[in-house]
């Protein structure tokens, strides 16, 4: 096609004509495809189409407005693509000096949805632990420990045996912003501990996680490596990570009624704000998970 890139029809603003044009002949010189600079014609001369109104002159309410009328049908996704269009040739505009700033307003674009927490159900922990009771009595302890306190990586590595009240079973750790907090962890995983310390010449303020050729700090690439291969071994869908130990934690506790607010003084968020993604959890998930952990 000839001139793909050029209009090929006339816009009722002879200004905002000859911009557009400018734009779409930037977009071919920018080596994009045909198809894309046909697209972005399209998605033009729809928008300026219906528009007297210069582009410089344009403003937010106004362009809000014209797609609160016009596109206010579309779907996400299509809604999405068009007003994107019409950003670039304003951010366009910027960049050539015609104007000083986009009147098109980040907020105005859908925000995906952001995604619900991967945790484990019980059958998938029940494999974890199978399989990590084929490994030694260090991999048990702290893949025991991470189901059930809700640590994270960095305050699982950073751990030393000082740290750790076997008898009360709670662990002092230091979270995010160097904030210190007490979980706490199971029965098993207390005497998993006990079991994997006796096997080891240590020292109080020893790491508790330590390499064993060593005895050096098992370093958090280390604990990722155990982590995906138990997962692996284990035929879970997807990999086993830290975070995905840390979902499970707080999924079972909402699952068995507790409030968001002790949860996310269990995880150790600043904000309650971060714990609300396990509000997200729909109802019917919640439900199944509290009858599966109540057994």
């Amino acid at each position: 096609m000839d001139n793909y890139w050029e209009l090929t029809k006339q816009l009722p603003n002879k200004e905002n004509h000859e911009m557009v044009n400018e734009f779409l002949l930037s977009l071919k010189l920018s080596k994009h495809s045909e198809n894309t600079v046909l697209s972005y014609r399209r998605y033009l001369l729809n928008f300026f189409g219906e528009i007297e109104d210069t582009y410089s002159s344009l403003s937010s309410e106004r362009i809000l407005e014209w797609y609160q009328t016009n596109k206010g049908h579309l779907k996400e996704s299509s809604f999405k693509q068009h007003l994107s269009v019409v950003s670039s040739f304003f951010n366009f505009c910027v960049k050539e000096s015609q104007i000083e700033r986009s009147p098109i307003k980040k907020r105005w674009f859908p925000r995906p949805p952001k995604a619900v927490p991967k945790y484990l159900d019980k059958g998938e922990i029940a494999k974890i632990r199978q399989e990590s009771e084929r490994t030694s009595l260090r991999d048990q302890a702290l893949i025991e420990f991470m189901l059930t306190s809700g640590c994270r990586i960095g305050e699982v590595n950073s751990l030393n045996i000082e740290n750790i009240d076997l008898e009360n079973r709670t662990a002092r750790v230091v979270g995010k912003g160097k904030k210190i907090r007490h979980v706490h962890f199971s029965d098993k995983c207390a005497i998993l501990l006990g079991r994997y310390l006796e096997s080891r010449q240590t020292k109080e303020t020893s790491p508790i996680f330590v390499k064993f050729e060593s005895e050096t700090r098992l370093g958090i690439s280390g604990i990722h490596r155990i982590m995906k291969k138990i997962g692996e071994n284990a035929g879970l869908s997807g990999s086993l990570h830290a975070h995905r130990l840390r979902h499970t934690f707080a999924t079972e506790l909402l699952a068995k009624g507790a409030e968001l607010a002790f949860i996310s003084d269990e995880l150790g968020h600043v904000d309650l704000s971060t714990t609300q993604i396990y509000a997200r959890l729909p109802n019917h998930v919640i439900i199944s998970q509290y009858r599966k952990f109540r057994g």
